[in-house]
């Protein structure tokens, strides 16, 4: 069995693969919820990592999974080439990982034509691929949640419980103004960008993952998909 896990800022994605089953589910960083939470009676072979969390997140994980399992988790990183995606990152290993492994993932979910792929997590990323398979670069911006609580916290005049409904229509109340306005300005944005990256390359697969990739989805005019799992796609291309 294979265990996939994907440590982001807000929390950890993890899946077991092998024997034709596949579990999955999502944990916080808190080594208790591991333990409680993680398929730690299941028989795993290996462990495949991608970590955006930091070096001490990725110490806990290293320690959890030899004691657990007895295997050495194999960390992914950034590179200057892999399944015929090229980076034109100057140092390749500046790039987040889990952006890399969301674009060769959405290189070969696009048949290996031009692609964007749009991560909406903590922060929002906007990627590229050319129909030559060359990762030109991209865009991070704030995340939805992130853009409200820096409107909260920078103000003293608004101050309100996240509501659940969000949509991009003008708000008729300060809750409903501040999220249907940040939600209205990622979608005009990530629209912007694929129009001007479809005028040099064409037609693109545009491809949504991460946290809040379902509400995107909803909103875009543009014809998108969501592929909830593209980070831990990946890590099956960079680590086979």
């Amino acid at each position: 069995m294979i265990l996939e896990l994907d440590a982001g800022n807000s929390c950890i994605k993890w899946r077991l693969l092998g024997d034709g089953r596949k579990l999955s589910g999502i944990v916080s960083h808190d080594p208790f919820d591991w333990q409680a939470t993680l398929p730690t009676r299941a028989v795993v072979d290996r462990a495949r990592v991608a970590n955006v969390a930091g070096d001490e997140a990725a110490a806990s994980l290293r320690d959890f999974i030899a004691k657990t399992w007895g295997v050495t988790a194999e960390f992914a990183t950034s590179t200057s080439a892999c399944v015929g995606v090229r980076n034109s990152y100057r140092d390749p290993a500046t790039l987040g990982v889990d952006r890399w492994l969301a674009i060769l993932a959405a290189w070969r979910h696009s048949a290996c034509r031009p692609c964007v792929v749009v991560d909406a997590g903590s922060a929002l990323t906007v990627d590229f691929v050319t129909a030559s398979g060359v990762f030109s670069g991209g865009y991070i911006v704030p995340g939805l949640s992130m853009m409200i609580e820096a409107l909260r916290g920078g103000t003293s005049q608004i101050d309100f419980a996240q509501s659940a409904c969000i949509d991009v229509k003008p708000g008729s109340n300060t809750v409903d103004a501040v999220q249907n306005g940040c939600l209205a300005m990622s979608v005009a944005f990530i629209e912007a960008v694929l129009r001007r990256f479809e005028a040099e390359e064409g037609e693109a697969r545009v491809l949504v993952t991460g946290g809040g990739g379902e509400l995107l989805v909803q909103h875009l005019a543009a014809d998108v998909e969501y592929q909830p799992d593209l980070v831990l796609d990946g890590l099956a291309l960079a680590l086979p």
